[in-house]
């Protein structure tokens, strides 16, 4: 989840369950840019096999895609995914079935379902500068995905609220997501423990996501310090990664520890990749303009 927010929480869609890339017409340069994305084992367990996992995402995209607007337009999605299959490319060969859909909700939001949806709100589309941004909250959430942190986050919700360690059909894992919901309904302290638990666990994915993140970019030709900028944009950092003075004293906030550790990945990329110039195509404004303008909205 980006700050504000690239990643709806699983708090949030545990409370609410129950009720040609236009990169260019302008050809980008080839990068002389060499690096290999290795995404890290996750340290803590899951409870869902493959097809749980699987069917745990198909509950939430039930949720997600019941009250919200997903737009069919194939005009608007198809420059998504061209974007994307880039992104998809550098990841391994079962990160090609994942579906990148533009929707409508509230906030500036992406975030993933489950390990084969990525959806991405208008009002992202809105706030972004150029395709190596789309680029940046893209791999992002492929990262979460990859990480099985969905249904690790949602197993540590089983084993440390319901005191279970294992799930069966689609029946009884929606059944044990009701049963959290409508505990945190009736106790204050059950909803403080589940934001407990879910902050937790996004402290050691975030900084994760965004490190595979600025990899991904660099190998697939996109500029990683555009992930910066739209990290500063939204988080709105400016640039403030606080100092050894304001951790001492508890003032640094969480979004300038996580651009200090951003710029520290950004560093260490070879010079070649920390040099590609972000592109703003003609094709991407239009795009964007198509997206943000509505036309497939519900009345």
């Amino acid at each position: 989840m980006w700050t504000v927010h690239l990643r709806v929480s699983i708090l949030s869609t545990v409370c609410l369950f129950a009720g040609c890339i236009f990169v260019a017409s302008e050809i980008r340069a080839q990068q002389p840019c060499s690096v290999t994305p290795v995404l890290r084992i996750p340290r803590a367990a899951s409870i869902f096999s493959v097809e749980q996992e699987r069917t745990l995402g198909d509950i939430e995209a039930k949720w997600v895609e019941s009250n919200y607007h997903t737009v069919s337009d194939k005009g608007l999605t198809a420059h998504l995914n061209t974007v994307a299959s880039r992104i998809l490319s550098q990841f391994r060969r079962d990160a090609a079935q994942v579906r990148i859909m533009l929707i409508d909700t509230p906030g500036v939001d992406a975030f993933s379902a489950g390990p084969e949806r990525i959806y991405v709100s208008r009002k992202m589309i809105a706030l972004l500068m150029n395709d190596d941004e789309l680029a940046g909250v893209l791999g992002h959430e492929m990262a979460h995905i990859l990480a099985h942190e969905n249904a690790i986050t949602v197993s540590q919700l089983f084993r440390e609220i319901l005191r279970v360690n294992a799930v069966s059909d689609r029946k009884d894992i929606s059944d044990k997501l009701l049963r959290i919901l409508d505990s945190m309904n009736r106790d204050s302290k059950v909803s403080r423990r589940v934001a407990q638990i879910i902050e937790r666990q996004e402290a050691i994915s975030q900084q994760e996501a965004d490190r595979v993140a600025l990899n991904v970019l660099a190998a697939a030709g996109f500029s990683p310090e555009a992930y910066v900028d739209l990290f500063n944009r939204s988080g709105q950092t400016n640039g403030n990664t606080g100092s050894l003075m304001s951790d001492f004293f508890g003032a640094t906030t969480s979004d300038q520890k996580r651009l200090r550790e951003i710029n520290k990945t950004v560093g260490r990329l070879p010079r070649p990749c920390r040099d590609i110039v972000p592109t703003s195509s003609a094709e991407f404004r239009t795009w964007q303009a198509a997206v943000i303008s509505g036309s497939d909205l519900p009345r």
